[in-house]
């Protein structure tokens, strides 16, 4: 039977133990605030990026169609967008199908066996 003495501060045998864990805790958590900072500003930054992309690639487009190719847009520093701006899905032209009207009909072998009639007149 444990007494109120026993269970005193400094006297509880788990004390130690519990306090160099608390201490362990308190070290690692020190350094969660600056890497949760980190996080959120990371995400707001990726957020920029993603939003100026998307203006980059409807930029780059329309200087494309301007006439300017990707060589000369190059040259001026302009790479080539990671992202192409959305537009109209590209129609893909129907394949071939099969021919609806008959092609030259191929005589059967019953109408081979027969003899072909005699020229005219010899």
């Amino acid at each position: 039977m444990t007494t109120p003495a026993d269970n005193a501060p400094g006297t509880d045998p788990q004390s130690p133990i519990l306090a160099t864990a608390q201490e362990l805790l308190a070290t690692r958590m020190r350094v969660i605030a600056p890497l949760a900072d980190a996080i959120a500003e990371r995400k707001r930054l990726q957020e920029l990026i993603d939003a100026v992309e998307k203006t980059y690639g409807v930029a780059y487009a329309d200087a494309q169609a301007a006439g300017w190719t990707p060589e000369e847009l190059r040259q001026m520093g302009a790479d080539e967008p990671t992202r192409r701006p959305q537009g109209r899905p590209r129609t893909r032209r129907p394949r071939a199908t099969a021919a609806t009207t008959p092609g030259p009909r191929t005589p059967n072998t019953a109408e081979s066996a027969k003899p072909a009639p005699a020229p005219a007149g010899a």
